[in-house]
């Protein structure tokens, strides 16, 4: 009776060690799942969000560092774990140092990328020169309401570029529509009691510069006469 028991007791310790192999190996490879998943999800974003500035016109200048030899790994590992699913344990490099966390890194390279490059294509397109003529412009009561407009749709530009869109396609366009606003609000630009050539003067000094023969001893009595001709610079080209 002893020995039987003693027997049963072998074969359930026997067993038990099975089943913590068994649930050693499973957390294991929980373990790898768990980390594969997050980087594969990363990188398939991170694709994903390159593929989209693409299609809305914002160049990224980004090359992953080294993409093939990190795909040959990938490769290398998928073959070993088709033949062996223990491979997953033992794999034929260092998963972490030179897989994953390369892998993570090259990501958050992409990232940066497309942050600076979404940052300097709205800067681009934000680019509407000094803000002195602006700021004269807003002591004459007769341009406050366009000055009003101008400053809005530059703080509402602005703004777009301060975090990277999940839709670059529909941000692009809502920049266009500002961008199209800002410059509607230039041409707008008018008051009754103020001659024309000097409105129109003003008009192309604040967006790509007045030619000087349209600086005009009106123009320049008028701006004289308001403390405006500080705000206006010679350009030489």
């Amino acid at each position: 009776m002893l020995l039987e028991r003693a027997a049963g007791l072998a074969a359930k310790t026997a067993q038990y060690h099975k089943m913590k192999r068994a649930a050693d190996e499973a957390e294991q490879f929980e373990t790898r799942a768990n980390q594969f998943g997050t980087i594969s999800d990363r990188i398939a974003r991170t694709c994903s969000a390159l593929g989209k500035f693409t299609d809305a016109g914002v160049t990224i200048n980004f090359v992953p560092s080294d993409g093939l030899g990190y795909a040959a790994k990938a490769k290398a590992l998928r073959t070993a774990i088709q033949s062996d699913p223990a491979a997953i344990n033992d794999p034929p490099f260092d998963l972490k140092n030179e897989f994953i966390d390369r892998l993570n890194m090259i990501a958050g390279a992409a990232e940066k990328a497309m942050t600076e490059a979404w940052k300097a294509y709205v800067a681009k397109r934000a680019d509407f020169g000094s803000n002195d003529v602006l700021s004269a412009l807003a002591e004459i009561p007769q341009f406050r309401p366009s000055v009003t407009k101008i400053r809005q749709c530059r703080s509402k530009i602005s703004a777009l570029g301060n975090s990277l869109p999940s839709d670059p396609q529909m941000t692009v366009a809502q920049l266009d529509a500002l961008v199209a606003d800002h410059n509607a609000a230039w041409v707008e630009l008018s008051a009754e009691d103020i001659p024309s050539s000097i409105v129109s003067f003003i008009r192309a000094a604040a967006a790509e510069g007045a030619p000087l023969a349209t600086y005009t001893d009106q123009v320049q009595a008028w701006l004289e006469s308001r403390n405006l001709l500080n705000a206006f610079r010679i350009r030489l080209r």
